[in-house]
């Protein structure tokens, strides 16, 4: 039995620096005095930052997904175990000894159960402490899932921004430039 949970979904956590993606509201007003090609460049820059984060928070997701049916089938055959503990009732149960191959086996008195903990760890616990901690490690489970939704939210409206800011500055540099090419090779401000 398992009992690891899903790790942090949150960028911050991973020591990741998130730019925060804003609107411009006024692209002229937020283009004076700078260099189009250096505010394009850091935009692409920063939309490279959310498409890697976009990609770890859908790998983390998938993982979590992957664990918590297994957190549930061992809070499951715990309780199991505790509603037969100090009877003559046999349990019986299907153990995985390699990738789709299992064993039958008759479990009968059981007070512990041992767990996984991750990283070649495994411990012994009672039944009841057991079941608390495999329930815990569910919750947090489906909390992880929760923070990564919001996380995933987060990133995919920072990615529209910043793409319409991108848009809307290069639209904004092409119109700057041909008027400027009208001018005779003035610069105007649009």
């Amino acid at each position: 039995m398992s009992s690891e949970g899903a790790g942090p979904s949150s960028a911050a956590e991973q020591g990741v620096t998130v730019p925060k993606a804003e609107f411009i509201e006024n692209v002229a007003e937020f283009m004076e005095g700078k260099d189009a090609d250096r505010v394009l460049a850091q935009l692409q820059e920063n939309i490279r930052t959310y498409r890697m984060i976009q990609e770890d928070l859908v790998q983390k997701r998938m993982r979590t997904l992957t664990k918590l049916p297994e957190l549930r089938r061992a809070v499951e055959i715990v309780k199991q175990l505790i509603e037969k503990e100090g009877g003559s009732d046999e349990v019986t149960a299907d153990f995985q000894l390699a990738e789709g191959v299992y064993a039958k086996g008759k479990i009968k008195g059981a007070t512990t159960v041992n767990l996984w903990l991750g990283a070649d760890v495994m411990l012994e616990y009672p039944l009841e402490e057991a079941r608390t901690l495999l329930e815990e490690n569910e919750a947090n489970c489906r909390a992880n899932l929760k923070t990564n939704e919001e996380s995933m939210a987060y990133i995919k409206d920072s990615i529209t921004t910043t793409e319409v800011s991108i848009a809307r500055i290069y639209n904004y540099d092409i119109e700057r430039r041909r008027k400027e090419k009208e001018q005779g090779g003035q610069l105007v401000a649009a």
